[in-house]
């Protein structure tokens, strides 16, 4: 009868975690020209107030071969790390970024420049446009940039996010659910489309 009891607890155990923590993974096929040069594989993991995002994008083309990773912890819907590369193998291109909470504050290193971001809270960033539609958000954090950059909804489920120097990536959502992305980047305009 312990035996059974022990067995029938660590069951009920193992259920338990197995419950609290959910995974979430989507790709994205990224076209330039209509032509397949890369993918985006987007991860989510959430166990209790935990929550982690991995982004990694892998693009070739005739041109650039680029590599772009983000990695994001959040405590109780907080980001409390961001970092985000972007290596390009050229001269000046690669990009590296790691945003930190401490207490109230962010500390920010963008290519070896330190700032400061005083009182405030990060709980939407780029990252998490892959899993959640961002309604009522008028700003969202750049993992990438280091800073907080505009977005407003166009209606019918899509959005804008304004980049510096005017450029602007429109995000597509059906139900809910990003089915698009165009991201107008230093090659040109890209498309991602969601396979998964």
């Amino acid at each position: 009868m312990k035996y059974l009891f022990r067995v029938l607890l660590s069951i009920a155990i193992v259920a338990v975690l197995y419950l609290q923590t959910q995974a979430q993974t989507t790709t994205f096929e990224v076209r330039v020209a209509n032509h397949a040069v890369g993918t985006l594989e987007a991860h989510r993991k959430v166990s209790g107030s935990a929550k982690s995002i991995t982004i990694k994008t892998r693009v070739q083309t005739f041109l650039a071969r680029v590599n772009t990773d983000i990695f994001n912890e959040y405590n109780n819907n907080v980001l409390t790390l961001a970092k985000s590369s972007r290596v390009a193998g050229k001269n000046g291109e690669d990009k590296e970024t790691t945003t930190r909470r401490n207490g109230n504050d962010y500390t920010i290193v963008l290519n070896g420049e330190k700032s400061v971001m005083d009182n405030t809270e990060i709980d939407h960033c780029v990252a998490d446009l892959y899993f959640t539609e961002p309604k009522q958000l008028s700003r969202i954090f750049s993992e990438a940039l280091g800073r907080f950059l505009t977005i407003r909804s166009l209606g019918g489920g899509q959005y804008e996010l304004v980049l510096p120097e005017g450029k602007k990536n429109i995000y597509k959502y059906m139900n809910g659910v990003l089915v698009e992305v165009e991201v107008n980047h230093t090659f040109g305009r890209a498309v991602l489309v969601r396979n998964s």
